[in-house]
């Protein structure tokens, strides 16, 4: 196949503040591209438009969570954006502060009497990790 018109695909970064997250967002954008069979047929617009073939744009998105170091990087490549990316740096320390962690999970039997004799309870006991430890088997 002989391309005929190609553009470079178009790169670009952003960021968003959203609950108390930055988020990197990256899109691609792949212009089009059109070929045709041989070389000899690219030299004439009108056999190659119709010869060949069209792949028509693309874009792909890409949302993160951005980090510290992905807002210092973009600072140093988009110099014009140096304020606005230190207030996502000032947003994201100010917003970094810990989850608690859930609590334990409790699951409770309420149809025990519409078991049979034969079913088996598995009672399951984990730590604060979340790592099983243990479980024990009860007949009803």
């Amino acid at each position: 196949m002989y391309k005929l018109i190609a553009s470079k695909p178009s790169v670009t970064s952003s960021y968003v503040a959203v609950n108390g997250k930055v988020l990197k967002i990256l899109s691609e954008l792949q212009g089009i591209e059109v070929f045709t069979a041989d070389e000899s047929l690219g030299q004439i617009a009108l056999k190659a438009l119709e010869t060949g073939a069209v792949k028509p744009p693309s874009v792909g998105i890409k949302i993160t969570e951005a980090t510290e170091a992905d807002l210092c990087a973009a600072q140093k490549t988009c110099p014009s954006k140096t304020l606005e990316l230190e207030n996502m740096i000032a947003y994201m320390k100010a917003s970094n502060v810990p989850q608690p962690e859930p609590g334990p999970l409790r699951v409770e039997i309420v149809n025990a009497s519409e078991m049979s004799q034969k079913d088996t309870v598995l009672r399951v006991e984990r730590d604060q990790s979340g790592k099983l430890t243990g479980a024990v088997a009860h007949k009803i």
